[in-house]
């Protein structure tokens, strides 16, 4: 029996310039689109684990672990560092008792930015990154960004809802009349923005087009006193060249 020779043959040079050329024009096409896909899958996971974080510390003041917890964030030198801290019953219950300690002489710091209180004592039982407790949390993004920079923003929650405080970036006022903020925005972080600009007036993002051309992406994060999370993601388009109003969904 006899084999009769295929006469196969392969891509000429020509052949080959055309397929890379072609290859070429397909990957410059679709690589801004997988780059803004990728930028709002990293923004809406980060959001998803703030959330979860939020979540999960008041969970535990729920069930009784801690009697007041904290959801600190920091932002520092190009990350944003978010961590849960709890109180127990006792330390809270001694601070309260104590009418001369700064919880009952200073309320607008009873969500204290520092770990240690006034006489130089611990002031959370238990602080994710530093407890070995999987209670507390502590997560680290490198290409999330806040409303601030170089800046801590903390917001504290109780069982019941009767403590609820927040200090610094995340609260308004001042002494006794300091109350916290009920949200928190979370955006891509680029090379030429490095936090979420929000117009004050109405609560929307200032850098309209930016959004519009899905080269950011933003958030907003929600809580109430009884530690219920909700979340909201901010959508707007181009149409003939400009960008047209956009607006808040529930997720």
């Amino acid at each position: 029996m006899q084999v009769k020779e295929k006469n196969i043959k392969g891509f000429n040079l020509l052949e080959l310039i055309v397929v890379v050329v072609i290859i070429g024009i397909i990957s410059a096409l679709a690589y801004p689109n997988f780059s803004s896909w990728r930028k709002e899958r990293e923004t809406r996971l980060a959001t998803e684990k703030i959330k979860n974080l939020i979540t999960g510390i008041n969970l535990q003041a729920k069930r009784g672990l801690y009697a007041y917890v904290q959801v600190r964030f920091e932002e520092n030198e190009g990350q944003l560092i978010v961590t849960s801290k709890g109180m127990n019953v006792d330390n809270l219950s001694s601070r309260i008792n104590d009418g001369s300690s700064a919880w009952n002489s200073d309320k607008g710091e009873r969500c204290q930015v520092s770990d240690s209180d006034t006489s130089g004592e611990d002031y959370w039982n238990d602080i994710g990154g530093v407890t070995d407790k999987i209670e507390v949390r502590q997560i680290v993004f490198d290409e999330i960004a806040t409303t601030f920079e170089n800046d801590v923003g903390v917001v504290c929650f109780s069982k019941s809802g009767s403590y609820f405080n927040g200090n610094g970036p995340l609260s308004s006022g001042s002494g006794d009349d300091k109350v916290p903020d009920e949200f928190i925005f979370i955006c891509t972080r680029t090379s030429s923005s490095s936090k979420c600009n929000i117009d004050t007036s109405t609560g929307d993002p200032d850098e309209g087009e930016i959004y519009a051309k899905k080269k950011k992406f933003i958030f907003a994060i929600g809580w109430t006193r009884f530690g219920e999370v909700t979340v909201e993601r901010w959508g707007q388009k181009m149409v003939n060249g400009a960008a047209i109003a956009g607006k808040w969904t529930a997720m």
